[in-house]
This record gives structure tokens, C-alpha cells and sequence, in this order.
């Protein structure tokens, strides 16, 4: 989460958002994003309707004790939310890199605009 904190300013410029979704409680997920000095949204699924929603449960031994756990995706997305790209960073190759992000706005960026 460090590498998209150096990353906001940069977003912040060019009119792009970013936003955080998390299994955590609101109180957690404020907790997290002060110690972060993050200015992007930080969203609480902590009833985890969305992930169930999005169908990306993690398939855990029935009693788990934490209850459903997201797979951790990344998407980039279009201005009208349509996904550009999807990231599954379960796996650490499968994590979008800072240079990768900035590839696909820069694609989503020329599509949308005419200059």
C-alpha cells in the first residue's frame, strides 16, 4: 500500500483517482490510511457484501475464523467505470507495478481525451 501513497500526488495532477477497498472495519481501514498519509478513499466492506458481489471470496476450510477473505485484485478503470485491466495480486507477480499503473492511464487518458 506504501508504493500507491508516492503514487497519489502524481494521480492527483492528472485528474485520476484511486481508491482502496477492504474487508476491515471503517475504524481500521481510517487507521491504516492516517499511518499511510494517504489522501485517496479508503472503503470498508467489513459486512463483505461487495466481495461476495464481485465473486472474489477466497475459498477458505469451512469455521474459518477470520469469515470470507477477498482475493486482492487491482482493476483499472475507464472514467465510466468500465475495467480497463484487472490485476490479481494474490501472487506477487501478479501485482500491478507503479509503472504499470501509469501504462494503463496513460492508455485509458488517450482514449478519453482529445488532447
Amino acid at each position: 500500500m506504501r508504493h500507491l501513497t508516492e503514487l497519489q500526488d502524481e494521480l492527483a495532477i492528472n485528474y485520476c483517482k484511486l481508491a482502496v477497498a477492504s474487508t476491515d472495519r471503517p475504524e481500521i481501514c481510517a487507521a491504516f490510511r492516517a499511518g499511510l498519509g494517504a489522501t485517496f478513499t479508503f472503503l470498508s466492506d467489513s459486512e463483505r457484501k461487495a466481495i461476495s458481489r464481485l465473486d472474489i471470496v477466497e475459498i477458505t476450510r469451512p469455521g474459518f475464523e477470520h469469515g470470507l477473505v477477498a482475493l486482492p485484485y487491482t482493476f483499472s478503470l475507464f472514467p465510466d467505470l468500465t475495467i480497463h485491466r484487472i490485476y490479481n495480486g494474490w501472487w506477487y507477480v501478479g501485482r500491478p507495478t507503479l509503472e504499470e499503473l501509469r501504462q494503463d492511464l496513460r492508455t485509458i487518458m488517450e482514449r478519453c481525451r482529445l488532447d
